[in-house]
């Protein structure tokens, strides 16, 4: 099973800093209510709850080069809840510039509620390599210590 450690710690970063110097308030995990009747446990969600965001660390193309379906099936589910949460604004937040492009695309189109909206958060560099890193292990290129694969 893939380590997802890096990947949660990058979510957390977004969350702590990028989101709070953006938006100017503090955000939280939390659990939201949506319309439907249940709940969704949201990436974000902003100490007044009038935002509610969900955080992919996901890139738009799988370490063979193809698109990433799964992944994008993934922000699509999460872009649902997002639609029934009740909220008054509703993000997208996306660290890799490749899956923005993809899903500009997606609102280009006509296939994404302009309700949502979509933000790229640049996270440090130093935190970029280590996804990297996590991203090959996990798709078997790298072993674990880092080094390549014979």
């Amino acid at each position: 099973m893939a380590d997802t450690r890096v990947q949660l710690e990058v979510e957390d970063w977004v969350r702590r800093e990028w989101m709070r110097e953006r938006f100017a308030t503090r955000f939280s995990r939390e659990r939201v209510r949506l319309s439907s009747g249940g709940y969704f446990d949201a990436d974000a969600v902003s100490e007044d709850f009038k935002i509610v965001a969900a955080i992919s660390t996901s890139g738009a193309r799988t370490s063979g080069g193809k698109n990433a379906v799964g992944k994008m099936l993934k922000i699509r589910s999460d872009m649902y809840f997002l639609l029934l949460a009740d909220t008054q604004r509703r993000l997208v937040i996306l660290t890799e510039a490749d899956m923005l492009a993809q899903c500009q695309k997606e609102v280009a189109g006509g296939r994404v509620p302009k309700s949502l909206e979509f933000f790229h958060a640049e996270i440090p560099h130093d935190l970029q390599e280590r996804l990297v890193v996590s991203r090959r292990v996990a798709s078997g290129e790298i072993s674990i210590s880092g080094k390549p694969r014979t």
